[in-house]
């Protein structure tokens, strides 16, 4: 569907999307790291609710490619495959070579490669020093004390992690820099304990012991930034019902000072507090949440982005859109996502106000989620890429109701 400006996208008004009822699309983060466990563990991956996305089938195919032992291991742009892969393939006997767009050779793996080579893995740098593409010769790790820095991305810290009940000394791992998208770290080490791992938290110090996976059932939750656009839909309406599915069960969710507490592997649920600032009421009932639009006060916001990197895009938008002035922190890692999500939100909100409006996708589904809901503010809009979606939310424009005018 790539329009290449010559299509137009808007939402469809009125009573056909104010009220709806929809499937968000299971977490790939959890997808990710139960197929990284199963293949740990060697059990089967017929886990419920698996993530379709390109990104997840891009890890389901290097996994099988690893198992019928090709030697060349492509992740495409996928970041989690590139960072879980690395130990995996370090662990793994043969001879890997670890490869992906240029896009993803832009992106960093020293911290994680430095770990690695502490612990006796045998990783060459292919072209440049600290990026992709990785020539890995695979031997037996026993594992031990280390510590990774955490300032570029958690992933590093969960990669180790997750192969660690696997080696003879399990790991004893330190974090250090700053502690960015630790919530990702948590969901990475609430779902090894779910399958049977034995993880001791404290403060900056993590220890796995030498206790392999066990199988049990796991469901993949729904993805909450994939309903962050859900919500951004609301903030930017007039009026709304829009009952997202799968998010949340009645039985467990608790009511504080009129705020709803959300229990969630995902730390992105923090949009439901976030966007109530903007006018969007989130309520519980069987299996999901309703949000529906309130009154709000127009006050200066500050959102902190380090622990939620995924929800800029989509707060700066909402903002953008609803005319509020906010500030933002926690934006030191945006740059080296599948864009530069600081300035390509800059460059293309800068392009409010143009009729009719083009936007670029810059190569990233969360640009592009992120942006597409403007139609409801500013009229119909155009991307380059709209396919782009594909990699986290496959149905995005189906179940939004968006409509291509020619």
């Amino acid at each position: 569907m790539n329009a290449g400006y010559s299509s137009y996208i808007r939402l469809k008004s009125g009573k056909e999307f104010r009220f709806g009822e929809i499937t968000l699309p299971p977490s790939k983060s959890e997808s990710h790291r139960a197929l990284m466990i199963a293949a740990y563990g060697g059990f089967a991956t017929d886990f419920q609710n698996l993530s379709d996305s390109n990104d997840t089938r891009v890890m389901m195919d290097a996994l099988r490619a690893v198992q019928q032992k090709a030697s060349t291991i492509n992740i495409a742009d996928c970041g989690t495959a590139a960072r879980f892969l690395t130990t995996y393939l370090s662990g793994r006997e043969g001879d890997w070579f670890l490869t992906g767009t240029e896009r993803m050779k832009q992106r960093p793996i020293k911290p994680l490669v430095d770990a690695l080579r502490a612990l006796g893995a045998d990783i060459q740098y292919a072209e440049n020093e600290g990026f992709l593409s990785l020539y890995i010769k695979g031997r037996q790790i026993e594992g031990g004390n280390v510590g990774v820095d955490m300032s570029q991305s958690s992933q590093f810290a969960s990669s180790l992690l997750l192969a660690a009940p696997m080696w003879t000394q399990g790991i004893e791992l330190e974090l250090f820099g700053t502690l960015n998208s630790f919530p990702y770290l948590m969901m990475t080490v609430a779902m090894m304990r779910h399958f049977g791992a034995v993880v001791e938290c404290v403060e900056r110090k993590i220890r796995v012991e030498a206790h392999p996976y066990q199988f049990k059932t796991f469901q993949v939750s729904s993805d909450w930034t994939a309903a962050s656009y859900w919500y951004e839909m609301a903030a930017l309406s007039e009026e709304c019902e829009i009952r997202l599915r799968g998010l949340c069960d009645m039985s467990v969710n608790q009511q504080e000072e009129n705020r709803l507490i959300i229990p969630s592997f995902q730390g992105d649920a923090i949009i439901a507090e976030w966007m109530r600032l903007l006018g969007v009421c989130t309520t519980a009932y069987e299996g999901g949440v309703v949000l529906t639009k309130v009154p709000f006060e127009r006050n200066p916001l500050s959102f902190d982005f380090s622990n939620h990197p995924d929800l800029y895009p989509t707060m700066a938008a909402t903002c953008a859109g609803l005319g509020c002035e906010a500030r933002f922190t926690g934006l030191d890692n945006l740059h080296i996502k599948e864009s530069d999500r600081v300035e390509a939100m800059e460059t293309e909100l800068g392009k409010i106000g143009n009729r009719p409006i083009r936007f670029c996708a810059h190569n990233d589904h969360r640009i592009v989620m992120a942006l597409a809901p403007l139609s409801l503010r500013f009229g119909p809009v155009a991307f380059d890429f709209p396919e782009v979606v594909e990699k986290s939310y496959p149905d995005f424009w189906k179940d939004a109701g968006f409509l291509l005018i020619r």
